[in-house]
């Protein structure tokens, strides 16, 4: 019954979601502004976090073996981690930006802006708080394997207070979710 109101035509033979489209275009407008404002700003902090990333995947904690050339902590536990995260976070963070540019130059048509441009934008945030939490990661490998000779309270503490911040993001997490899965089926087309 619900899908049929949707699709049923009033006296001026236009359907619900025609009345809507012409009512709100200048909902459109400004989420059009919202959308390209929030991309630049992701993308920015996405650019920041691969430049830094980049840069810690040839700056190796506790440096080079001067003969062999390999790092000097190759075999502990703490650089697999730093290696593994820097490459997540950087791939993470790579896909973000090109999830933000893929926002930036689309045509902002109504029914991309009701399908494909919330999912481009959550898999855009996404990848982007996956490669904050990856970076924090790799900082706090990094900080571990270089301080971790003598005192270790100092290193463990630094490495569980870099964890704070990821906690933070739960109200984002909740926002995305809502505003991407929770709304999307109002302006769904009926078949």
């Amino acid at each position: 019954m619900l899908l049929v109101n949707i699709e049923k035509k009033n006296a001026e033979g236009k359907t619900p979601r025609e009345i809507f489209a012409e009512e709100h275009k200048e909902l459109l407008t400004k989420a059009e502004s919202w959308t390209k404002s929030t991309a630049i700003n992701c993308m920015l902090v996405s650019t920041l976090i691969t430049t830094g990333v980049f840069t810690a995947t040839f700056m190796v904690p506790g440096g080079n073996n001067k003969k062999s050339g390999n790092p000097n902590y190759l075999q502990e536990q703490a650089f697999l981690v730093f290696s593994l995260s820097v490459a997540c976070a950087l791939i993470s963070a790579s896909a973000s930006i090109l999830m933000f540019l893929s926002i930036l130059i689309s045509s902002y048509a109504e029914d991309e802006c009701f399908k494909s441009l919330p999912y481009k934008l959550l898999f855009g945030m996404v990848t982007q708080i996956i490669s904050i939490t990856t970076m924090m990661i790799s900082f706090s490998a990094a900080f571990y394997i270089t301080f971790s000779h003598g005192l270790t309270r100092v290193p463990f503490s630094i490495f569980v207070l870099s964890f704070l911040p990821i906690p933070l993001f739960k109200p984002l997490w909740s926002d995305i979710i809502r505003s991407s899965y929770l709304c999307m089926s109002l302006f769904w087309p009926g078949k």
